[in-house]
């Protein structure tokens, strides 16, 4: 039988190259950029996708909402909450850990389809390995390509 990897790999993702190779990364981003917002909302909702609060709120709806309630004036930005606020939880640094590229393509894949041009990830700063990881790989993800347009 063979081994399925819902949320953490097997092995931590190296670096952007692994990614790549592993997980054929990117493609979510550059379909995000060939393709309407509304049809990849239209995707999300239809797929039932939540988030990985406590209240697993629907994606596609709160994609949805942002994308429809842009300011003229201010910015939009994604906010990617790796705190870990809820008590005895440890899931966020640990996917941080393990895997930050898909983390950070799902954030850039959010900023293009809701129009956002500021990506911010939220660590506590006990996180330091966590922060290194996640530094090195927008390093990567930026010298890529991958975020032009958006400030990570």
């Amino acid at each position: 039988m063979a081994l399925v990897e819902r949320v953490l790999p097997s092995t931590p993702v190296r670096d952007l190259a692994d990614y790549r190779e592993r997980y054929q990364g990117g493609r979510a981003l550059e379909a995000a950029r060939r393709i309407e917002a509304s049809a990849v909302i239209d995707e999300l909702v239809a797929a039932g996708l939540r988030g990985r609060g406590g209240a697993g709120f629907p994606t596609g709806v709160k994609w949805r909402t942002v994308l429809e309630n842009r300011s003229e004036v201010l910015h939009t930005t994604v906010v990617v909450n790796g705190a870990e606020g809820e008590p005895g939880t440890f899931k966020d640094r640990t996917i941080l850990r393990a895997d930050p590229y898909a983390v950070l393509e799902g954030a850039l894949v959010a900023a293009v389809v809701v129009g956002a041009d500021t990506v911010v990830v939220a660590l506590k700063s006990t996180f330091a390995e966590e922060l290194a990881r996640v530094r090195a790989a927008v390093a990567e993800l930026a010298e890529a390509g991958w975020t032009e347009g958006i400030s990570v």
